[in-house]
């Protein structure tokens, strides 16, 4: 049986539980309508067997971090959490090598997100390691 959890543990899973479905929802999105997800993220389709990498790949990150996030909520998992928050903590800085040795352009938007999800998850996932 679960412990109760203090406050901020609740909001973070709650804020947790937000980022889990906003990130399958994206997952499902690669899959069902791949132009539009794209142009919302500021990216551009890619051709043939490009494009098969592209959704595939794509669908399969976001579909994995959300729903590690919402196993990891649902059933009080603090290692199903933080695969959830690695796997989009994980992108900040991968786009700011993109930037700084590729010339990919400077997101910054998208990375405070992944930055905030990056913290929120892991604040959830610590107040449920000390459930």
């Amino acid at each position: 049986m679960h412990q109760p959890l203090s406050m901020p543990g609740k909001v973070a899973l709650g804020a947790t539980t937000l980022f889990g479905l906003l990130y399958l929802i994206f997952g499902i999105a690669w899959l069902a309508a791949p132009a539009k997800i794209a142009a919302a993220l500021g990216a551009s389709l890619l051709e043939g067997a490009g494009l098969a990498t592209q959704l595939g790949d794509s669908a399969a990150f976001f579909l994995c971090a959300g729903g590690f996030m919402l196993y990891g909520v649902f059933r009080r998992q603090s290692n199903y959490l933080m695969a959830g928050a690695l796997l989009i903590g994980l992108v900040a800085p991968a786009r700011v090598v993109a930037w700084q040795f590729h010339g990919a352009a400077l997101t910054m938007e998208p990375i405070v997100i992944e930055v905030l999800t990056f913290i929120v998850v892991f604040l959830a996932a610590r107040s449920v390691r000390s459930d």
